[in-house]
């Protein structure tokens, strides 16, 4: 993730340089991480005010439902923590792809073979 952004930092900031093409045109549509992001974080809500008269004067109430936060956070904490592993291996995956490819051409190099 942090490369694509990089990336795209060194691309605006060089207009005269054009963009790298492909040798591998099935690597041309480089899929997609299939990561499930965890959604909006939760929030704290109180439950519907109510006005009540005490002593003369109006106070308005309304308890903050904790159990149910805590419950949306413990949720949204596990969709993280599956959404940040799952990028993980992607990027892990994308760096072995790049690795391999690395491997193959500089064995043809090696070779007297340029690809």
């Amino acid at each position: 993730m942090k490369r694509g952004i990089i990336a795209l930092i060194l691309t605006a900031a060089a207009p005269g340089v054009a963009a790298a093409g492909t040798n591998f045109p099935s690597l041309a549509d480089y899929p997609a991480p299939s990561c499930v992001r965890p959604g909006d974080k939760p929030v704290l809500v109180r439950d519907a005010p109510r006005v009540v008269s005490a002593g003369g004067l109006n106070v308005t109430t309304g308890a903050k439902n904790t159990k149910d936060y805590n419950k949306q956070v413990d949720q949204y904490n596990a969709a993280l923590q599956a959404y940040t592993a799952c990028m993980n291996a992607y990027v892990d995956n994308a760096q072995a792809d790049m690795n391999a490819i690395r491997d193959k051409v500089n064995k043809a190099v090696e070779q007297g073979k340029v690809p």
